[in-house]
Order: structure tokens, then sequence, then C-alpha cells
């Protein structure tokens, strides 16, 4: 559709408007919780302009119809926004379980822009990760993914809930297994170090190695994360591939 026919008929920009929204509030790549409303809702309605102007020659609805569009379209939203934030979302889940597992969850920071508490690795690998997948292109592979969306599932058509699910699931997976991935070997590194303070307790009780055991859980969990820095970015990074195949996987098998 050329531009004159949308301003003509805006319940289409509108209903790709509210596709998108979801994703530029929490998604980084979108500008997320950090952007201010101004500019996340702005750049929701150019993400839906575009996306309405690919999805072709789709009938408007109108009436309670467009109501009902407008729900499935905030459904769809939700959707694409979990497939949209999962990199960062493994990334601050990896860093709550590296925290947790080195005994460091105490040392919590709120961050007050986005008004929650983040423990500090969970953080540290969030910004970390938006940073490596902007620099390797991970973030116009999101806007593509979101922008595919539209020639799937143009706005206001009914989508299949067995294909919603599916999107759905794959990146819950997907986030589930990069966070314990990732935070997987800081686990090992503190087994190893509790079990050799345990065995230099019995040994030799009066070295005092019990009092050495928080800090070395602290450094050895840091120490393994650090080791494994560049296959943990490789991991989360490959994430934001999941944008890419929601378009197919939202249109089904043909």
């Amino acid at each position: 559709m050329t531009l004159p026919e949308l301003w003509a008929a805006p319940a289409l920009p509108l209903l790709a408007a509210l596709r998108i929204l979801p994703s530029a509030l929490a998604s980084p790549f979108l500008g997320g919780p950090l952007a201010p409303p101004v500019a996340r809702l702005a750049l929701a309605a150019g993400l839906g302009l575009a996306g309405a102007a690919l999805a072709g020659g789709a009938a408007p609805p109108s009436g309670p119809a467009l109501l009902l569009a407008g729900a499935r379209e905030l459904g769809l939203g939700v959707v694409l926004a979990l497939v949209a934030s999962a990199p960062v979302e493994a990334a601050r889940a990896a860093g709550r379980l590296v925290d947790t597992v080195r005994g460091a969850t105490l040392a919590e920071l709120h961050v007050a822009p986005i008004r929650q508490r983040e423990s500090a690795v969970g953080d540290l690998l969030a910004q970390w990760v938006v940073v490596l997948a902007a620099a390797a292109g991970g973030d116009r592979l999101v806007v593509a993914g979101l922008l595919g969306s539209f020639g799937a599932v143009p706005p206001g058509a009914a989508l299949a809930a067995d294909a919603a699910r599916e999107v759905a699931l794959r990146a819950a997976g997907e986030v589930l297994s990069a966070a314990v991935a990732v935070g997987a070997p800081s686990a090992a590194g503190v087994l190893a170090a509790d079990l050799a303070l345990s065995v230099a307790a019995r040994v030799a009780p009066r070295l005092g190695a019990v009092n050495a055991a928080q800090p070395a859980r602290a450094a050895l969990g840091l120490l393994a994360l650090s080791a494994g820095a560049a296959a943990a970015a490789g991991r989360l990074v490959s994430l934001c591939a999941l944008a890419g195949s929601a378009p197919a996987l939202l249109a089904g098998p043909r």
C-alpha cells in the first residue's frame, strides 16, 4: 500500500503500531525502558506505518471488529516482545544465577530508570549483550523480524493460536537454556571451591579453611564466568536470531 492509501485508512497503521508497541516498551534494541515514552511511542508509530505498507492490500476492519483486532495485535505484540527481549532477559537470568551460586545476591542494584532490582552480574551481562548485539547487527535483525511479521500476519488478521504458542515456547526455552549454559561454569567453579575447602578442612582443621569459603566462592564464580566470556557472549548474542525466525513460525506450514 502507498502512504496516501495508509493515511486514508488509518486503522491499519494503528493496528500495526499496537503490534510494535510491546517490543518498543520492553526491548533495549528498540529503546526499552530507558528511552523516553514519547520516543518509544514515535518509534512504534513509525515502524507500524512501515509494517502496514509491507502488509500489502489488507482490508482494514471497522466497528467492533477493530477492537477485537486491536486486542489480537497487542497479544501478538507481547509474544514478539518476548522474542525481541530474549538476549537481554537471558543475560539477566544468567547473571542472577551466577550471583546466587556464589552467594552475592545481597549486593543487588536498584536501577531507578526501570524501577527494578538487578543483580550485579546480571546488570553487567545485560549491558554487555546489548553492546555486543548492536555491534554484530542484532538490533537490525530484531527490527527486520518485527517488520517481517507483517508479511506473515497482516495487521488485523487472525493468528493461529498454535503458531503464537510455538513462538512463545521457543523463546522461553531458548532464554532458559542460554541462562543455564552461561551460568553453569560459575556453578561448577563454586562447587569445586566448596569441595576443595571441605577436603582441606578435614585434612587440616587448624588451617581455618572454612573462613576462606565465601571469598573463594565469589572469586571462582567470577573467574569461571570470565574464562568462558567469549562462549557466553556468542550464546547470548545468537538469541537475536529468534527474531529473524519469528515470521516463518508465525506463518506456519505452507
